[in-house]
This record gives structure tokens, sequence and C-alpha cells, in this order.
């Protein structure tokens, strides 16, 4: 069976629109330290020293920036070159290339760990990145990633997010006009899990109850509500 290629008219348009929008403020090049997707990237990962990591979706490398004083080797890979040519003057002591998620260009079982913070949702095959995440690792190694959940409450609107979402795109308020090509995706916890499954002989997925906004206070009391959840998984 011939392998699985990525869709390069659809991710061109992606990045293309991440260009665009890249000096929006969206994409900073900073974290507070008690930023919670940072702190569960600490928790799991364990960065240090002997340790090769890779940041799948690094924009401008404002994560790879936090763990550089771990001293574990920083790989991120992105594609769009605008971000690319940020993180590079941002993190200059880590690695940064042009390359696709659902193509890494990185051999098979080089990394220790490799995270994916809220950019799963931007690709059009979940599965072929989730296999190609799962390829580069080491047998043993972390896979994090973190993303949104239908199931869990919008911040802002309160909505759960299998409302929120469509009804926000049928507006037009959305990073993706109505007619573009691709439509972001977000994620059942469980379904996603079971995803991950194939690639990895252990998967838990944890849910991020910190944030701001209308539904946020209801994180805490109820943490299945969040909109943020980060699955984890082991080679």
């Amino acid at each position: 069976m011939s392998p699985r290629l990525p869709n390069c008219a659809v991710e061109r348009a992606i990045a293309n629109r991440f260009t665009e929008l890249a000096d929006n403020g969206w994409f900073p090049e900073d974290l507070p330290a008690d930023n919670a997707q940072l702190l569960q990237l600490r928790k799991v990962v364990v960065p240090g020293p002997g340790k090769t990591i890779l940041d799948a979706g690094c924009a401008r490398g404002r994560f790879a920036k936090q763990l550089v004083s771990s001293g574990a080797r920083l790989y991120g890979v992105d594609l769009t070159e605008r971000f690319l040519q940020a993180a590079r003057r941002n993190v200059p002591s880590a690695n940064f290339v042009r390359g696709s998620i659902s193509a890494l260009p990185f051999p098979a079982e080089m990394f220790d760990a490799v995270y994916c913070l809220e950019v799963l949702e931007h690709l059009p095959d979940t599965d072929l990145a989730l296999s190609e995440l799962s390829r580069v690792l080491k047998p043993g190694g972390t896979l994090l990633v973190i993303d949104k959940s239908l199931r869990g409450l919008s911040a802002w609107s309160g909505l759960p997010g299998f409302v929120a979402k469509p009804w926000l795109e049928w507006r037009g308020k959305w990073m993706y006009s109505p007619d573009f090509v691709f439509r972001e995706v977000w994620f059942w916890p469980g379904k996603l899990a079971r995803q991950l499954r194939k690639y990895c002989r252990s998967v838990r997925f944890e849910y991020l109850t910190d944030g701001r906004g209308k539904a946020s206070h209801i994180y805490r009391l109820i943490p299945f509500l969040s909109m943020d959840v980060a699955w984890i998984g082991h080679k």
C-alpha cells in the first residue's frame, strides 16, 4: 500500500492564511511563566540536558524559548516562513526548519519528546499528522498534543464548542472565512485518544482548567467542560 501524502494545496492555503494574520497579535514571541499550556508542557515533557525535543508547529518559537534554559536540544518545524524567520531571531540556539507536520522533514525515532500545541486543529488530515508525530519519536518517547474540545464550554460565550464553533464560522467571525478551503477541526477528547492509540502504546488525556472568560470559573468545578485538553501519548 502506498503511503498517504499530505494535501499540499490545502496546507499551502492554510500557511498563506497564517502569513496574512502573522502580525495581528495572535502569535507572540513570549509567554508568561504561569501559562497553563507551558506548565503542562514542562510537566509532561520534562526537558533537560541530553533530551532532543521537537516543537511541531512552532510559530515564533514562544514555547521553545521557555525550554532553552533546560539544556535540551530544541527543534521546531512550521510551514509559514514568516514565523520561522521570527523564531530564528527569537530562539537562536534552536534549530528551525520549514516543513509540514503531515510529512515531517526528520528521520524516524529522532526525538525523545514531541509537542504540538494548538496546531493539530489546523491540519487537514488528523490521522496522518498523528502518525508522523509518532514516527519521529524514539521508542519510549512522549507526545503531547494540546487542542480544543468540542465538548468544552467556550470561555467567552459560555456555549459548548460544538455549538460555538459552527455558529462563529457561519457568522464569518473566524480566522478562516466561510468560503475558505478548510474548516478548523476541534476534537472529542475520547475520539482523539482512540486515534492516538494506533500509534502510542499508552494514551491519556487531561483537562486544562486555567483560563479567562465567562466560563473559565466552571472549569475547576467541572473539568471536562474545559475548552483545552492535553493528550499525552507514550510510544
